[in-house]
């Protein structure tokens, strides 16, 4: 079996035993049966529990970037692209994978902060620095007219289009992903819409 063979069973055998046991249950056992391969040959590739995790997320988290890879020429294109870029975060966010695999690292946060911590760095964190990058590039280009800080829009958009949705699929209520699209559009439609009037000032 080739380098990347193997590699790649490990991998497919980890995100599936993380995903539906949580990191902290998996033992190497579990993971050399699953992948077929003995502990030698784990070791060889992943010198422990953490770097195969590292290797995991970091295979899911390139999914995020797909999307805004895409050249943009015009305010068509920007749009478009960050529609798309702001569909693909949702549908990933809305993975039940993913929700099974965020509940279990959110229980971690009682026990091992550190843990659930480092999991929102490797997770979520890249999804806003580049949304936050793309924004800052939007407004570069006047193709976004809003000169809020990128990090506050992006804040807003994110939480806009996962919104009580994804709260509730944490609680574990059924998740309907038919209007992901929709819900991305009427958020972005009111971002693209936004101008520079300053609100007034709220007086007593």
């Amino acid at each position: 079996m080739s380098r990347k063979d193997a590699e790649c069973r490990i991998l497919a055998a980890a995100r599936s035993l993380f995903f539906e046991f949580g990191v902290p249950a998996v033992t190497t056992d579990m993971l050399a049966k699953a992948a077929k391969t003995s502990k030698m040959t784990l070791y060889k590739y992943f010198e422990n529990k953490e770097v195969l995790l590292e290797a995991v997320v970091t295979q899911e988290v390139a999914r995020i970037y797909e999307p805004s890879k895409v050249e943009v020429h015009s305010q068509v294109d920007y749009q478009n692209m960050l529609q798309s870029f702001c569909v693909n975060v949702v549908n990933i966010i809305f993975d039940p994978q993913i929700v099974r695999f965020d509940q279990l690292m959110i229980s971690q946060a009682l026990s091992n902060k550190e843990m659930s911590q480092e999991h929102y760095k490797r997770c979520y964190l890249p999804a806003i620095q580049e949304l936050v990058r793309l924004i800052k590039n939007g407004q570069k280009q006047q193709y976004l007219k809003t000169a809020q800080p990128p990090e506050d829009i992006a804040d807003m958009v994110l939480s806009s289009i996962s919104g009580l949705t994804y709260t509730k699929a944490l609680f574990g209520f059924p998740i309907t992903k038919d209007n992901i699209e929709a819900k991305v559009v009427n958020v972005l439609n009111i971002l693209f819409s936004a101008n520079d009037t300053p609100l007034p000032k709220i007086t007593e």
